[in-house]
């Protein structure tokens, strides 16, 4: 005690080392924990695995959001270490979320039965905003599921879903084994901004979609409500190229590459209406690969590009 009084300085600091080597030492020896009991698990014949949770907890980070329309994250689950080693019964489990008051979250369920020769089985989880998010915005969502029978284990996630561009999102949908992957865009903005003056409009006025619905086209051609450029690899994907967006594209921004003596689209860019939805397909050199953004890949195979109405 005499010690301490006299290098209170000295001591103190020693205090917050041991505090910091303890609290990593705990989180340290729960991970541990946690891969043996799954390893103890496994050599019963018990696989609860899934691609997106994880025993330890699998942190995401997202930022295609567009703030205004619910977020739907879909989760699977299966009962394999491999093609021949599976789990020989039917797997019971509960669903959980955890969300802050700025969301509201439902899941698809709240229980559910993974059967032994099925497989895989999945639920969503819909986050929606109480009031809109705006660019730089974000909300941490964490789910989880806790079988019962026949044994009981956790699996987990954490998301960090934010907004990149307020009132845009976009995704890709893929599987294994799938010949083509599609980009689905979403533009929840509900007007139109004048690029070009004409007639009475000068440039930088608001036009609500009723309005620009009485435009001509040659007007329409005038103003826009969101641009996207799309740049991608023609050796990894390439275009489907009858698609309407493709075909109705913007002269700025577009590029080809040569392969093989063919010209392949890598670049190019399109106006997306007001409260409208997208989808644009692409093959894939690949089949085996799996391009599905955000929640398998923490990057878009994609690099979309959006100009928005201010």
């Amino acid at each position: 005690m005499h010690f301490i009084r006299k290098h209170r300085k000295i001591s103190i600091i020693v205090l917050l080392i041991l505090i910091i080597f303890l609290g990593v030492g705990l989180v340290f020896s729960r991970y541990v924990l946690n891969l043996v009991n799954n390893y103890i698990l496994e050599t019963k014949g018990f696989y609860f695995n899934s691609t997106v949770l994880n025993v330890n907890d699998k942190g995401y980070s997202i930022s295609n959001w567009n703030g205004v329309d619910s977020y739907t994250l879909t989760i699977d689950l299966n009962n394999r270490k491999s093609e021949s080693r599976y789990t020989k019964a039917d797997i019971n489990y509960n669903i959980y979320a955890n969300c802050p008051n700025t969301v509201t979250c439902v899941l698809s369920k709240t229980e559910s039965v993974l059967y032994e020769n099925d497989h895989t089985d999945s639920y969503q989880l819909i986050v929606t905003p109480v009031s809109p998010f705006g660019s730089g915005d974000e909300v941490t969502i964490n789910t989880y599921v806790e079988s019962t029978s026949p044994y009981k284990k956790r699996l987990s996630a954490t998301y960090k879903i934010g907004v990149e561009k307020s009132k845009f999102s976009y995704e890709i949908v893929d599987a294994p084994y799938e010949k083509y992957l599609k980009l689905n865009l979403t533009n929840a903005i509900t007007y139109y901004e004048v690029e070009t003056a004409f007639g009475s409009y000068s440039v930088g006025d608001v036009i609500k979609i009723e309005d620009y619905a009485t435009l001509t086209p040659a007007e329409q051609a005038n103003c826009y409500s969101a641009i996207v450029t799309l740049t991608f690899d023609p050796t990894v994907v390439f275009l489907d190229m009858t698609d309407d967006d493709y075909l109705h594209r913007l002269s700025t921004n577009y590029q080809e590459q040569t392969i093989n003596g063919f010209n392949y689209v890598k670049k190019f860019s399109f106006k997306v209406n007001a409260t409208s939805t997208s989808t644009i397909m692409f093959y894939k050199n690949d089949i085996t690969a799996n391009y599905t953004y955000p929640i398998v890949n923490n990057s878009s195979i994609i690099q979309v590009d959006v100009n928005t109405v201010s």
